[in-house]
Formats: C-alpha cells, sequence, structure tokens
C-alpha cells in the first residue's frame, strides 16, 4: 500500500508543481492582456473552470501527504506537509483574495501585480513539496 500511496503522492504533487509554474509564468502574467471591458466576465469563467482542475488534486495531495506524515513522520514528509499547508495558507489568505478583488473591481494592474508577487510562495512550496516528497 505504501508504494501505491508514493506513486500516487508523485503524481498529485508532480501535477501541482507543474500546474502552479503554468499559473505563475504564463497565466497570471497574461490577465495584463485581457480587455478591461471583457475582463470580469473572462475572469468569471477562469476561476470556475480552473477550480475543477486544481480542487481535487489539492485534496488528493492533501489528504495524502497527511497520511504519509502521520504514518511516516520522517524530516522529509514533515518538510513536505509543511510546504503543502504554506501553500493552502497563501492560497487562501493571498491568492484568493486577489482573484475575489479582480472579480469585483475588474482589470486591476496593481491587483494582477499583487497575485503575480505573492504567487511566489505557493510556487516555490508546491515544488519543496514535489521535491522533499521524493526524499
Amino acid at each position: 500500500m505504501d508504494d501505491a500511496i508514493s506513486t500516487a503522492r508523485l503524481a498529485v504533487d508532480a501535477a501541482m508543481a507543474m500546474l502552479i509554474w503554468l499559473v505563475q509564468l504564463v497565466i497570471y502574467p497574461a490577465f495584463h492582456t485581457i480587455e478591461r471591458d471583457n475582463f470580469i466576465q473572462w475572469h468569471h469563467g477562469y476561476a470556475r473552470t480552473l477550480a475543477f482542475i486544481v480542487i481535487p488534486p489539492m485534496l488528493a495531495q492533501a489528504a495524502l501527504a497527511g497520511y504519509q506524515g502521520f504514518c511516516h513522520p520522517t524530516p522529509a514528509n514533515l518538510l513536505s506537509l509543511a510546504a503543502i499547508a504554506t501553500a493552502w495558507l497563501a492560497t487562501f489568505t493571498l491568492s484568493v483574495p486577489c482573484h475575489a478583488k479582480l472579480q469585483a473591481d475588474g482589470k486591476q494592474t496593481e491587483t494582477i501585480e499583487k497575485l503575480v508577487a505573492t504567487n511566489w510562495i505557493r510556487t516555490v512550496a508546491w515544488s519543496v513539496a514535489l521535491i522533499a516528497g521524493r526524499a
């Protein structure tokens, strides 16, 4: 069973790391190119669609890392779990409020810049989770 858990962890860790790097380097910077008049409608569709893509692996990753951290509390597993917790904390305290502001107020350059800048926390955290989960 532990081999299956480790394989599943690798899959979700890799998926989250790839997704967050795509968001950091391509998707969030592209927010600047969306026309101001269409931004709220576009953002609504983006956020709803991305939720269906990102929520399942986030939940799976948290469950698998939690299991490994509880059953095998090695330094690497605990570091990985802490990195995932950091990513979740940054998501709900930084990214979600930025998205809510963009949805309510429309295209705001300063909010997009804050989203890009603070997303580095999640990018590093999910990358650490991937690396630590392999140790």
